[in-house]
């Protein structure tokens, strides 16, 4: 193991010290994204059946998050609704367009902005509505580029100034937004510089999802940067968790160098020894499409350890033991 802690030495993240001074933020105002372009970027969005994602209608509304003084009111429902506002209702239930989307996220980007941090503007001051936590989802959900959930992730610091904390739902979602939108790396880079965002990576899960976002179309040392966290953040390291093991394995045979080979041919015992503790059952592939958005996991293991197998058997490294777990397991009969 002496090789991944080497090379986790060389990628720690930088823990530069953050001026004392209150960070003003200028708000999104969507100059160069227009809603047309903000949707063509949104169709390279798409994922793989196996990890597919929540609805966007999740994040749609931003419904009293707003606080009063910005919701419109609503109006009382007549005795006999008629068919017109029946349908009516029904549009305003559905998924919003380009043009809504942005509007919302300016909206609410301008509200939470000047809410939050240690001086809030003298306008909030007057209004005190407290910024909810969900405000936080609803702003990644509204996001449709990359650009934006770095504008929002600049606003992460006067959260803290606010002495407020981030949940483990948020960071989950702010995770996952980033690998729908294709930018993982922010949320890595986030991660990596608690002095100035003041974000910890909590959980197995988000740890686990975040990898997966950077395993296969991202640098390797990107993934070996990550691991370095799970030190720092008190998390389990890679070596000792099933599937982060396994992933981060497969990262470094496919990467194919002197180097990452050695990482990886040393990951090889400790994956073998957490299989060993595993029972095989328990991680069968769920073939319900239901049951595999709930158990993201279960999918990745089974190509991850797919690929492993591949590796060692060009390498003529004994796999026997990688086989007959994933015969139990019935991964064999889905992946080969």
């Amino acid at each position: 193991m002496l090789a991944l802690i080497r090379a986790q030495q060389r990628c720690r993240p930088r823990t530069q010290v953050v001026s004392h001074v209150a960070r003003g933020l200028p708000t999104w105002r969507g100059i160069h994204q227009t809603p047309v372009a903000l949707k063509k970027k949104k169709k390279g969005t798409g994922s793989d059946d196996l990890f597919s994602t929540e609805d966007d209608s999740l994040f749609g509304d931003s419904g009293d998050l707003l606080g009063a003084s910005e919701a419109t009111k609503a109006k009382k429902p007549s005795a006999a609704p008629t068919e017109r506002s029946a349908d009516t209702g029904k549009k305003l239930r559905g998924k919003l367009n380009a043009e809504q989307r942005l509007e919302r996220f300016n909206v609410l980007f301008q509200f939470v902005d000047e809410r939050i941090g240690r001086h809030p503007p003298a306008k909030a001051q007057r209004k005190p509505e407290q910024v909810r936590n969900t405000a936080w989802q609803h702003l990644f959900g509204l996001a449709m580029a990359k650009e934006q959930l770095e504008q929002v992730a600049e606003m992460f610091p006067k959260w803290r100034e606010s002495r407020r904390e981030w949940t483990p739902q948020m960071v989950m979602t702010f995770v996952r937004r980033c690998e729908e939108l294709r930018c993982p790396e922010l949320a890595l880079k986030v991660f990596s510089d608690h002095p100035k965002y003041g974000v910890d990576l909590v959980g197995r899960k988000a740890a686990r999802q975040l990898l997966h976002s950077l395993h296969v179309e991202h640098p390797l040392q990107e993934s070996i940067t990550l691991s370095a966290l799970h030190r720092i953040y008190k998390l389990p390291a890679i070596s000792e968790d099933l599937v982060s093991c396994a992933m981060i394995t497969s990262a470094c045979f496919k990467a194919g160098t002197p180097e990452s080979l050695t990482v990886a041919n040393a990951l090889v015992p400790a994956l073998q020894e957490l299989l060993q503790k595993t029972k095989p059952e328990a991680w069968e592939y769920p073939t319900d499409p239901n049951a595999r958005n709930q158990r993201k996991d279960k999918a990745w293991l089974t190509w991850t350890l797919t690929k492993i197998e591949k590796a060692l058997s060009n390498q003529n490294q004994p796999f026997e033991w990688l086989r007959q777990w994933r015969e139990q397991s019935g991964h064999v009969q889905v992946a080969t």
